[in-house]
């Protein structure tokens, strides 16, 4: 149906489908915790054999099954079931593109929605993890979650580098590192570089389990503490990879990392940022959008912000130049050179 056939003879199936949709996260939240996905790939394809792999009723099974079907996580001939292309690559444990962990920020994240309509006439969070004291707790809990999305990314993002610019790669610094995932992929990709990691000192295990995962825990040094009052030093990187972490940070704390990134990156050095951008009119996409809101709930500065306002900010700090790398993210990467 046409937009203008949606303005002029609006159904309401819309609504009901939105409303509709935390039900459909719950019942991949179960998938995974249940393993169903993975049985299935082990050989298991009746709902008797998925049921008795995932210690799970069959009645249960079989209609959470069914339900999988209905979004697009499995294909049904007769009484089994397979896996479909996303679930294939996505969602089966063991395997290095698996996003299976990500369950864990949904269920971390999501009694603090129920409370949206509270937060939104307040203008306050309901759990402020811009703060250090909550920080130090929050994100120990979160970053290994998200260690696949931002992993794929990151490998994109070297891949998409010109040869020449890969080369002149040594030293890294990863700004609120989490689990390394944005600076694993070029520590792996380049044999002599040499990653500094800045977070809590209850997030750097975390990086230190995955970079020695990954075979290059060697070549990674750690300064713990608050990123906001740790120095950076001048003139020391050829790249610095802001992941994910200015959405949290805010706009003032935002721009003084970007000020702080280009102070400590060597003449032609690089600035890496991954966020998740709106358009300039704030109109879409909607992962985007939604995400502020998410930001509203946990944070009490933090938000999403445009390419307009990332350009501006990059000027600000001195940044020559600015273009972006296409990503398997909700938006592209942001790469500017000193």
């Amino acid at each position: 149906m046409s937009k203008e056939e949606n303005q002029t003879n609006p159904s309401p199936e819309r609504i009901i489908q939105d409303l509709w949709v935390g039900r459909g996260v719950q019942a991949l939240v179960a998938a995974v915790e249940l393993n169903l996905f993975t049985n299935i790939a082990n050989g298991k394809g009746t709902a008797r054999e998925i049921s008795r792999a995932s210690k799970a009723s069959e009645r249960g099974v079989k209609r959470l099954l069914d339900a999988l079907v209905g979004f697009g996580y499995l294909i049904k001939k007769g009484d089994k079931y397979k896996l479909s292309a996303i679930s294939e690559k996505f969602l089966v444990r063991g395997r290095e593109s698996y996003m299976g962990e990500f369950v864990y920020e949904t269920k971390l994240t999501w009694e603090n929605w129920s409370r949206l309509t509270d937060v939104v006439k307040s203008g306050r969070p309901v759990d402020a993890v811009d703060t250090e004291e909550r920080g130090r707790d929050f994100f120990p809990r979160l970053v290994a979650a998200i260690f696949p999305m931002s992993f794929g990314a990151a490998r994109a993002a070297f891949a998409a580098l010109p040869k020449k610019a890969n080369n002149k790669i040594k030293g890294i610094l990863d700004v609120a590192a989490g689990s390394g995932a944005w600076s694993i992929a070029f520590a792996e990709a380049i044999p002599d570089a040499r990653v500094t990691v800045v977070d809590y000192p209850e997030v750097t295990p975390i990086t230190r389990r995955f970079a020695e995962r990954f075979g290059v825990g060697d070549k990674y040094h750690y300064i713990e503490g608050n990123l906001r009052e740790v120095d950076f030093g001048r003139n020391r990187y050829d790249l610095v990879i802001l992941g994910h972490i200015i959405h949290s940070e805010g706009e003032v704390w935002g721009r003084k990392l970007i000020k702080k990134s280009y102070r400590a990156l060597k003449d032609g050095g690089l600035l890496l940022i991954a966020e998740i951008i709106p358009n300039d009119n704030r109109t879409g996409p909607l992962i985007p959008l939604v995400f502020g809101l998410n930001m509203l709930l946990h944070t009490e500065q933090g938000d999403v912000f445009t390419m307009s306002q990332y350009r501006k900010w990059l000027k600000e700090a001195g940044f020559k130049k600015f273009n972006t790398i296409k990503a398997p993210t909700p938006s592209p990467l942001i790469l500017a050179t000193k």
